[in-house]
């Protein structure tokens, strides 16, 4: 029986120490290699939002019709570029196919080498400010070109756009 008295002994305080450093380690400054892997997340996770560029009117304003672009989502392949684009509109519009809308989110093909560009998908909102839940969510195939060309907005948007896309990934 002595012989088992030192055996519990030691087990006792080891599970007890092993609940004591899982206490003390949470409660520890963290390493430099947690410390290194909390900041790398807080850095790369801003990245990973869009980074929308308003090309025309003033952004959040539900009153005010702006375009953006978001450079930062730009897929380069070969000599076309798909990019996120999204227009906030002051009033509302209807479609070609009966569809009112305020704003759309959308994916926009660019060819490069033919300086155009055709949405491949967009989502519409009933409100301004891309708010609400989607009145639609449409994919566009090749055979239903929608052209982007922000007709009834001023200025050369759809240039710009092209030349934004195209210049991303471009040799100089």
């Amino acid at each position: 029986m002595l012989h088992h008295a030192p055996l519990q002994a030691q087990t006792v305080p080891s599970i007890h120490n092993a609940a004591a450093r899982a206490v003390r380690g949470a409660f520890h400054p963290p390493t430099m290699k947690r410390l290194s892997l909390l900041l790398l997340a807080l850095f790369t996770v801003p990245l990973a939002h869009a980074e929308w560029l308003t090309l025309t009117g003033s952004a959040g304003e539900a009153a005010n019709t702006y375009v953006q672009v978001d450079p930062t989502s730009v897929v380069v392949e070969g000599s076309k570029r798909l990019v996120a684009v999204r227009i906030s509109l002051a009033e509302p519009r209807t479609g070609d196919d009966g569809l009112k809308f305020r704003s759309v989110a959308a994916k926009a093909s660019v060819d490069c080498d033919a300086r155009k560009a055709r949405y491949v998908s967009a989502t519409y909102f009933g409100q301004p400010n891309f708010v609400g839940p989607p009145l639609s969510v449409r994919e566009f195939d090749e055979t239903d070109v929608r052209p982007m060309n922000f007709s009834g907005l001023p200025g050369d948007l759809a240039v710009r756009t092209v030349n934004a896309a195209c210049g991303v990934g471009a040799t100089k």
